[in-house]
């Protein structure tokens, strides 16, 4: 029998017995392997650090960081490096900063470790700078800030 036609006589198996109600069928399990586990990362952690209403810079920034860094050496040493572009980013009154972690208040102490203040892998550190407005602050009406 000619190819073609073999392929042409092939019954479609009816798999609506099968099918499940969320109406997708799978070949099988599908083992989940997630990429970016800590121990993938050399003894970092991954945070994710976000500059409210600074919106020059579209999302957190998600560095790999050791978990003994001083909360300190995040603000001095690292944050120049992500922010330091932003025209405010010297302004900064790191003493009057609001920071939050998961969605939480705390007030960091510059001396102790990321892991002191609990900031796990892929953790979430947001600063509000409240004398900056960044993308709040018009420049003139009808055009605002980044």
């Amino acid at each position: 029998m000619p190819q073609k036609e073999l392929a042409m006589s092939r019954e479609v198996p009816d798999r609506s017995a099968q099918c499940p109600p969320d109406g997708l069928l799978t070949v099988g399990d599908y083992p989940l392997r997630q990429a970016d586990t800590e121990d993938l990362f050399h003894g970092n952690r991954l945070i994710y650090v976000g500059w409210d209403n600074h919106l020059m810079y579209c999302a957190p920034f998600c560095v790999p960081l050791p978990p003994d860094l001083p909360f300190g050496a995040l603000v001095h040493d690292v944050l120049p490096e992500l922010y330091g572009e932003h025209p405010e980013f010297e302004q900064i009154d790191w003493h009057r900063v609001e920071w939050t972690s998961s969605n939480k208040k705390f007030k960091p102490d510059f001396g102790k470790s990321l892991e002191h203040h609990g900031l796990g892998h892929k953790s979430i550190i947001r600063f509000k700078t409240p004398a900056l407005e960044g993308s709040k602050r018009q420049v003139r009406p009808g055009r605002q800030a980044f």
